[in-house]
């Protein structure tokens, strides 16, 4: 019987590389942000037109959940997750190369699709090979994710400060995917077959559209908190722009520890009640921040909304692509359709909110997506309550 089929969680070579290349998926997607500032004096553009290279790479995962499935298919689990690493590279090239923003707008929406298929490829691996031990894998994968996406802006700092432009930097992870490819490039071939099948057509069933929309809600909550901090604590709680713009850190460094110990912790208990409880934390660290009468407390919300918040992806994608069975990559595929339009459109409400309620009403949409998400993870455990995870 082939490892895959004997559900044992084990850190091998295959399990390794799929954990780096999400990883420096995550760093090449989270190098955008310190870019973009260069991109737009290089290539003398708005705000607006800049901030459509952030929302090219949603587009690419939204393209990635609509026909994703159907690339793997027709090339194999394998052999499409090393295809799309090189389609990644190919958008950092365009990037680094490019002289005009529709060229630069366009590889984010390649790098996103190629980066968004790839991770389903992954994903598909690892839930046949890990079974119920899944979340281990997808909970590590996005510990790695996070690490990477951590150290992108640090990357791109030292470089500058090295006297080496924003380009020498992207050169790290197309090196990076080199180095993956020559050293492990037949790692997915004895898993392909089997996870391959995983993306054949049909229903998914109603508990993983549940899980579909928790992610939805969790994940724009998420994004929206990333893009607005900043300005809401400089405007609304009156911190210095510079001391806003560190702060960011600390929702950052409390998602990475709260994954830390939701692995320890899924391991323990079940998922179901589990999931529950951090979306409470989730929603009263959130309450606090948003509504706290000073910044030190409103610090204080912030750090409780990352740790409760940093589980809710990990563990509602297991749950979702557990649900799934046989269908774990269509089921891997579909959810990327979440996570892009999440991404795409709940930033970009919220500003126009905040253009005309001001930053502190906006924070309301980010309270009501919460709540949505810890009422759907309430009713699941509820209902799951004495059945086996």
């Amino acid at each position: 019987m082939s490892s895959f089929n004997q559900h044992d969680f084990l850190r091998d070579k295959t399990t390794w590389i799929g954990y780096l290349l999400i990883g420096t998926y995550c760093l090449t997607l989270s190098s955008m942000s310190p870019v973009v500032p260069y991109l737009r004096d290089e290539l003398h553009l708005n705000y607006t037109v800049s901030s459509l290279h952030f929302s090219a790479w949603a587009l690419g995962g939204i393209t990635a959940g609509s026909f994703g499935n159907i690339i793997i298919r027709k090339l194999g689990c394998s052999r499409a997750i090393w295809t799309c690493a090189a389609g990644l590279c190919t958008a950092v090239i365009v990037l680094l190369v490019a002289k005009h923003e529709f060229f630069t707008i366009g590889s984010g929406v390649l790098g996103g699709a190629c980066g968004s298929t790839m991770g389903q490829g992954i994903v598909s691996i690892m839930s046949e090979r890990f079974g119920p031990n899944r979340s281990i894998g997808i909970t590590e994968a996005n510990i790695c994710g996070s690490l990477f996406a951590f150290a992108a802006p640090l990357l791109m700092g030292q470089f500058i400060d090295c006297h080496l432009t924003w380009r020498a930097a992207l050169l790290v992870p197309l090196l990076a995917f080199f180095a993956f490819w020559i050293y492990a490039r037949t790692v997915f071939t004895p898993y392909s077959a089997a996870a391959t099948g995983g993306f054949a057509g049909g229903k998914l069933p109603t508990r993983y559209w549940f899980f579909w929309f928790v992610i939805w809600f969790a994940v724009a909550s998420e994004w929206s908190i990333i893009y607005w901090t900043s300005e809401f604590l400089e405007r609304a709680k009156h911190l210095v722009r510079a001391d806003a713009i560190r702060c960011i850190s600390i929702f950052l460094v409390t998602m990475l520890l709260g994954r830390v110990i939701g692995l320890k912790l899924a391991r323990t208990y079940k998922l179901g009640p589990l999931l529950a409880v951090v979306s409470m934390l989730a929603l009263v660290g959130f309450l606090i921040y948003w509504l706290g009468p000073t910044p030190m407390v409103s610090l204080t919300g912030l750090g409780l909304t990352g740790l409760g918040m940093s589980n809710i992806y990990p563990l509602s994608y297991s749950q979702a692509i557990g649900s799934a069975e046989n269908k774990a990559g269509l089921a891997a595929g579909r959810m990327s359709i979440s996570t892009g339009t999440a991404v795409l459109v709940t930033p970009l409400a919220m500003g126009a909110i905040g253009d005309r309620l001001g930053i502190q009403s906006s924070y309301a949409v980010i309270a009501l997506l919460m709540t949505l998400a810890m009422i759907l993870l309430v009713v699941s455990a509820v209902r799951a309550k004495g059945s086996p995870e």
